[in-house]
């Protein structure tokens, strides 16, 4: 993994969901970010390989669409469509305490299909 830079300055769209990767108290390395701003789950699941000893949470960073307010929801496990509908592209989901699996894409969200089967790819369970 290449060295870190710090970023006075995050943008973000929408257009995919956005994970905060928070690591646990404690770390032996000072000099290790506190955590990472993550844009989407197949970045989420590269970072997380890289994470070999670290102890992390990872929360999503979901808009209200009434009111435009922000709100951190704590991710509890990250899900892949096992028969996604165009075979070159990984579909993912991700549930959070109320156990309810939810699409990572903003445009699968607003699609009426019938939940797919799901295959969990990466826990976030303490």
């Amino acid at each position: 993994m290449q060295p870190l830079l710090g970023w006075r300055c995050i943008g973000w769209s929408d257009h995919t969901l956005n994970f905060f990767v928070v690591a646990s108290p404690g770390r032996g390395d000072l000099f290790a970010p506190d955590g990472w701003v993550v844009d989407g789950a197949e970045a989420l699941v590269e970072l997380v390989a890289h994470l070999d000893d670290v102890g992390f949470s990872v929360y999503l960073m979901a808009r209200n669409d009434t009111d435009a307010s922000i709100t951190l929801c704590r991710v509890s496990a990250l899900w892949k469509e096992i028969e996604a509908k165009d075979s070159d592209v990984e579909v993912y989901w991700y549930s959070t305490a109320d156990g309810q699996a939810r699409p990572c894409s903003a445009i699968r969200s607003r699609m009426d299909d019938a939940k797919p089967r799901l295959i969990n790819v990466l826990s976030f369970e303490d």
